[in-house]
């Protein structure tokens, strides 16, 4: 049977608190495109001074370092793009809500203007005094973002008071507020299949602190990507930081 690897795994995370308790919050499994666990350890030599084998080693101890762990994915749930970005997430349930006659200023320049709301509906009436608008025309209007401006040579050009009237829909959602968390613990586990073999392999990674190694290219033309890489740490009752589990194949 060969010995070689090539794993096919479920690979799931559990944020934990800043005591490196879980918070309750197990996402997965999570496409994972690089798992990289690193040994290293310092070499500390003590070297001869002796006529003939002066530099030579005498003696060469290795001292075990922190485990790095490295970290990539593709799958980008609101929950893996905030610990990409060091953020949280939080829950977005915006009312629906309508504006009648809600005055607004428009400049000279045809610069966008905030209105109030977001997520208009079709329905929206743009007056200047009582001379009712033309989308398209005398103005445009981002009905996602709930924002205005003129359109040169329109009724507009030079600016002046108008109203707004129309409706918005209600929004619900995830938002990531980034930048937010300082540390981010992380207990990495999961099970999979060595395709070279057909044994089971099971790990854990029990407590990881881990940051950004790279940009989030949002504007990217490929699938986004986000990077970690941080220090599997020795918890309590453990002797060990991580393990890996080969079972029988069946």
């Amino acid at each position: 049977m060969s010995d070689g690897i090539l794993l096919a795994g479920n690979i799931f995370v559990d944020r934990l608190n800043e005591q490196g308790v879980s918070t309750g919050q197990i996402f997965g499994p999570i496409n994972t495109t690089k798992l990289g666990i690193k040994a290293e350890a310092d070499s500390v030599v003590r070297t001869s001074n002796k006529k003939g084998s002066k530099g030579q080693a005498l003696d060469d101890v290795k001292i075990g370092k922190p485990t790095v762990v490295t970290w990539e994915f593709d799958d980008q749930p609101a929950e893996m793009i905030a610990l990409a970005l060091m953020g949280d997430v939080a829950a977005i349930n915006d009312a629906a809500g309508t504006l009648t006659d809600e005055a607004i200023t428009m400049p000279a320049n045809q610069s966008w203007v905030a209105v109030p709301g977001q997520n208009f509906t079709n329905d929206v009436v743009v007056k200047q005094a009582t001379v009712t608008l033309s989308v398209g025309v005398d103005y445009e209007f981002n009905f996602a973002l709930g924002m205005i401006r003129a359109i040169k040579g329109g009724a507009l050009d030079a600016g002046g008071s108008i109203t707004v009237t129309g409706s918005y829909n209600a929004r619900s959602g995830k938002r990531i507020n980034g930048a937010t968390v300082s540390q981010t613990r992380l207990r990495i586990f999961g099970e999979g299949t060595n395709l070279a073999n057909g044994k089971q392999v099971n790990f854990e990674i029990y407590d990881t602190s881990m940051m950004p190694t790279s940009e989030l290219d949002l504007a990217s033309s490929e699938f986004v990507t986000a990077a970690l890489e941080g220090t599997a740490k020795l918890v309590t009752g453990k002797k060990e930081p991580y393990y890996i589990d080969e079972l029988d194949a069946e």
